[in-house]
This record gives structure tokens, C-alpha cells and sequence, in this order.
């Protein structure tokens, strides 16, 4: 007897209860639980995948053309239905922006005409409301409905379940179940599939470092979800504040997002500071876990049965092969409120593999997040990613790890002027800083192609600036050009 058949043994009024929303033995086949998708679509060759993404695809555009704001977009662009029948085709619909959705929210506010529903439609089904961290401006809304809502945590249990998560375990999550999204998408991944227990402890803010580190210990943990920072902090107070090692856990793994660790500096810090393994991952509020390492770390699975990913030329937006770095623009295999097609995220990407990985998977595989191409500053026809410094900032070990990109106007002799300062955190503990600036002006000339001055700051200066220590993504760009 199926969950439903039981259900109709009572009686459950009217009100839209969760449990009964949705078909469950239907959605599990369409999109299955972490064990048998890994063992099944994670494993399926390209041309089974692609004839999968066709048929979602078509019935993610029908969804699209009954859409006011899509139907509006793509009229304007010219395209009709007849226009795009494959993913072969997708690029002949125009993209869309974030910048577009707060639009939209302003016109119809406050979810937008994206999302296909009204505030009469509330009631029919379990909404939630999310908020992206607002680190390149004020927080956009995105409406889950029912569906939406468990793939974002059947999307991170995937993931998690890759990376080796298994029943039992005990995953701490310094990440609050807040407007923000990701402890609410780790939280579900683990409990509601699973079978791990999640710790939400939320960040340092809500609960201190310390105390971080003695329920890990108390309770078991032996996984963790949080951003690279903040595993530095919590590794510190661990050793300072408890003189333990942040090793003594015997953690089964890391799940983080690591940002552009191209030459795996960052990831080999972390793993002989916290002594695991640790897993890179990428997602955004809009579509939730979209791609995760798996064991071999080798690049990112992009999750192909639930979207798709292009990579486009940052000023032309259009498509560019596979190796190439562009913007990364994603469109929903899955999601119907609101429907995400040719979103473009801003976020700089690439795809560095197509191959069958040694895990067995043929998803395609991706690089790091490379930073945000709406945070790229053009210095003397040079154009510069703030998060591409990282690797140099972290070349040196007397630097806490912490930077700022800091650009500003300038004027010398009525001559005016641009210049861009990268500002570095150095440790307290740093017995000189002879030499520092000269390594680090020369190191950032190699890997961005343009000199750019270097200015030492003191540990913890900019945490205001970076939101270091506070929940979300880190901050790397001031741009006080805009205000002047």
C-alpha cells in the first residue's frame, strides 16, 4: 500500500499538508534517492543521458511558453516554439540575469513574473522562500514550491552520498537556517535522505567557534559543510583555545566551496590543517546544488539529469568550447516555480572534462567556481578577477589568507586616473614581514598580467569589509569608483 492509499484511510481535511503533495513513488523514479542514483543515472552513458535531458527539456519550455515572463523574453528575441527542440538548439534563447530578476521583482513584486504564480496560489501547495547572501547587492527572493523544495535537498544528499556520507554519520553545518540557503539544503540532504544526523549549529555568529569545536566533539561529528574560511578559524581556535587538532575528529570528509583553487593550494591547506579529505562543490540560490566532486577530486560532476550547463563569452554571451572560461549559465532540468532557462549566473566557469571519470560517471565535469565576471575591474587593458588572487595571497604563509581588491580614482597633476590596491592580511603571529610586499607585487604580476600594488594590513583589519566570519561568501572587491 503506497503512502497515498494510506493516507486516504483518513481524514485530512483541506489543508495543503506536505506529506500528501506529492505522487512519492512517481517522483523517487523520475528523480531517484542517493543510492540508487548512484548506482543507476550517475552511471548512464551520454547518449541515454541526452535523450533524458530532451524530454525534460521540452516539458521545462512548454512550462516556459505558459510563462508571462519568459513568454515576453523570447518574443522579443524573435523565438518561437518551433525554434528550440533539443539541447542542441538551447542557445537560441536569449539568456537572462540576476539584474533581470530584481527587476522583474520591482515590477511585480516581490517575487517577480518569473516565478508563474500569485499570492492567491499560496495556499495550494508548501512554499518557501529563500534569499541569495546579497554579497553583490541586496538579497533576491526565490519561491520553492513543493517540488523545488525536495529536490533542494535531494540535490545535496546526492552530492554528500558521493562524497561518502552514509547512515549514521553526523554532518556539523555552520551554515544557519536562515533566508541564506545552504544550511537549509544540508540540513534536508542529511535528514530527510540520508539517514545522517544533521548538527545545525549555524555560524560562528550563532554559535562561537569554541563551542563549534566541543559539540563536534561530544557528539560524533564526522562530516562538515561550511566555506574554507571558516574551517581556518575553526582549526585555529582548536588549537589555541582547546589545544587540540582539528584531526582528532577523524573526519570522513570536507564538503566546502573552495572558489578558484586551480593549482590546489587552498585544498592542500585545508586537508593537512584539518586532516580529511577535502570535496569541492557549486550552487546558487536559484537551482540549489548544481555540481560536486567526487572522491577521485578530479572536477565537478554537473548534476546532467537536472540541468544543464553552458559556458558563454562574458561579453558576447555566446557559447564557447569546452576548456574555454566564460560565464556559466544554467537552465533547470527540474524546476517549475519559477522555471530557471539560460539563466546567466556571472559566475566565470569552464568544463574540463566530457570523458567518462574514474568513478564511472559520464557527467561533465566542471573547474572551481573562478570568481564573478561582474566583480572584474579593467586595469590598463588588463581585466581582473579579485578572486584570482587567492592563490597568490595564500603563497605566502605569513598571510592570514585574507584579501581585498580595493579599487579608487586617483589624480596626479589634474591627470585623472585608476588604480587598483590588493590589501593582505598578515598573521599576528608573523615574526617580520621583510619582503612580503615585493613577494606578493611579483607573485600577483605572473598570475593576473599587470602590476598592482600590495598593502599589509593587520589580522582581522578586514573582516568588516570581506564578511569573514559572518554567514556566507566572502567579499574581494570595494570598487570606490562607483562613489565618486
Amino acid at each position: 500500500m503506497t503512502l497515498l492509499q494510506t493516507a486516504r484511510q483518513f481524514d485530512r481535511g483541506v489543508l495543503p499538508v506536505a506529506h500528501f503533495g506529492l505522487d512519492w513513488p512517481a517522483f523517487f523514479a523520475k528523480y531517484p534517492l542517493p543510492d540508487v542514483f548512484s548506482e543507476t543515472v550517475y552511471l548512464w552513458d551520454k547518449g541515454r543521458l541526452k535523450d533524458m535531458q530532451n524530454d525534460r527539456l521540452k516539458a521545462i519550455l512548454e512550462i516556459g511558453w505558459s510563462n508571462a515572463y519568459y513568454r515576453e523574453l523570447w518574443a522579443s528575441a524573435g523565438v518561437r516554439p518551433e525554434h528550440v527542440r533539443t539541447v542542441d538548439d538551447i542557445a537560441r534563447l536569449p539568456t537572462f540575469n540576476t539584474d533581470d530578476i530584481k527587476s522583474s521583482q520591482d515590477a511585480f513584486p516581490p517575487f517577480g513574473s518569473i516565478t508563474g504564480v500569485s499570492r492567491e496560489d499560496f495556499g495550494k501547495q508548501p512554499m518557501k522562500v529563500q534569499t541569495s547572501g546579497g554579497t553583490t547587492g541586496k538579497p533576491r527572493p526565490t519561491l520553492f514550491g513543493q517540488l523545488e523544495w525536495e529536490l533542494n535537498g535531494l540535490s545535496s544528499a546526492r552530492g554528500l552520498y558521493i562524497q561518502g556520507a552514509r547512515p549514521g554519520d553526523v554532518a556539523q553545518i555552520p551554515a544557519t537556517c536562515g533566508l541564506a540557503n545552504l544550511g537549509w539544503a544540508i540540513y534536508k540532504g542529511c535528514h530527510d535522505y540520508l539517514g545522517v544526523m544533521p548538527l545545525t549549529t549555524g555560524s560562528g555568529l550563532v554559535t562561537p567557534t569554541r563551542r563549534q569545536i566541543e559539540m563536534a566533539f561530544d557528539f560524533g561529528t564526522n562530516i562538515w559543510v561550511s566555506f574554507p574560511e571558516y574551517f581556518s578559524q575553526l582549526a585555529k581556535v582548536c588549537k589555541t583555545e582547546l589545544n587540540r587538532d582539528f584531526a582528532e575528529m577523524n573526519c570522513k570528509f570536507i564538503a566546502t566551496f573552495l572558489g578558484p583553487d586551480t593549482d590546489g593550494g587552498l585544498r592542500t591547506y585545508l586537508q593537512q590543517t584539518l586532516g580529511t579529505k577535502v570535496y569541492d562543490n557549486y550552487g546558487i540560490n536559484e537551482t540549489a546544488l548544481g555540481s560536486f566532486e567526487c572522491t577521485h577530486q578530479c572536477g565537478l560532476h554537473i548534476m546532467e539529469d537536472l540541468y544543464l550547463f553552458e559556458i558563454v563569452d562574458t561579453e558576447t554571451g555566446e557559447p564557447l568550447p569546452d576548456g574555454q572560461t566564460g560565464n556559466i549559465v544554467i537552465t533547470s532540468l527540474c524546476r517549475t516555480i519559477p522555471p530557471i532557462i539560460r539563466l546567466n549566473t556571472r559566475d566565470l566557469g569552464r568544463i574540463i572534462a566530457t570523458e567518462r571519470c574514474e568513478c564511472g560517471s559520464h557527467f561533465k565535469r566542471m573547474d572551481h567556481f573562478l570568481g564573478r565576471s561582474d566583480d572584474m575591474v579593467r586595469m590598463r587593458g588588463v581585466n581582473i578577477y579579485p578572486m584570482a588572487c587567492l592563490t597568490a595571497v595564500r603563497s605566502d604563509e605569513r598571510s592570514t589568507g585574507e584579501w581585498l581588491c580595493v579599487a579608487e580614482r586617483t589624480e596626479i597633476g589634474g591627470v585623472i586616473g585608476e588604480k587598483l590596491t590588493v590589501r593582505i592580511e598578515v598573521k599576528k603571529s608573523a615574526e617580520s614581514r621583510e619582503g612580503m610586499v615585493e613577494q606578493m607585487e611579483r607573485r600577483l604580476k605572473e598570475d593576473l598580467g599587470v602590476r598592482i600594488a600590495v598593502e599589509l594590513v593587520d589580522e582581522g583589519t578586514l573582516a568588516e569589509f570581506t564578511n569573514f566570519g559572518r554567514e556566507g561568501k566572502a567579499r574581494r572587491l570595494v570598487d570606490l569608483r562607483r562613489k565618486t
